[in-house]
């Protein structure tokens, strides 16, 4: 015998078997992700479109940006173009917070440390949060999930991040309640 001689390995029953397998489990993910995609649209038909009050928070945004919010400016999808909504009024400012959490786990929370509140107003430099809303005509399905008219694809959420645009600018915002409009 010479034990140099390297045997070529096969595969067993045992190996054919993990493998088709593994392409059985890939198959599924995939196959359920693609009826999950198109089970999103189906729960939209018969659902009429009404009003709708979305209501945001624009964390650690300049000041500036709440000239940009006026009542009735339209404002877009970023990357789609395809249109929100219109904006109805900024509720409320205040300073921008950050949260940290320390080594014992307990929260802490921080505002901003320019200190720039003068007559009656915010510098320009200082970061606040805003909290506005806007209105929006769509379809809300019974999952809370509303589909924007004039789209196909674009489904707002509660908790969810948008980033928008309007002709002036470009804002991130997080919704947090969207309720109809009576």
């Amino acid at each position: 015998m010479d034990n140099n001689k390297t045997q070529k390995r096969r595969l067993g029953v045992l190996d054919y078997f993990l493998i088709v397998v593994l392409i059985l489990c890939i198959a599924g993910v995939g196959l359920r992700f693609i009826f999950k995609l198109g089970q999103k649209e189906d729960t939209f038909t018969g659902v009429h479109s009404q009003k709708f009050i979305v209501d945001y928070i624009a964390r650690d945004q300049r000041t500036t940006v709440t000239d940009y919010l006026e009542k009735g400016t339209e404002f877009r999808f970023f990357a789609s173009n395809d249109p929100f909504g219109v904006s109805e009024e900024v509720n409320h400012i205040a300073p921008a917070e950050k949260r940290y959490e320390t080594i014992d786990g307990e929260q802490i929370t921080t505002f901003n440390s320019a200190d720039r509140y003068e007559a009656g107003k915010y510098s320009s430099l200082y970061r606040v949060d805003i909290y506005g809303s806007f209105e929006v005509t769509g379809k809300m399905n019974e999952d809370g999930v509303l589909l924007v008219d004039g789209t196909t694809d674009q489904f707002i959420s509660k908790n969810e991040g948008y980033t928008l645009r309007s002709d002036q600018m470009v804002f991130n915002c997080t919704v947090v309640g969207i309720t109809p409009v009576e």
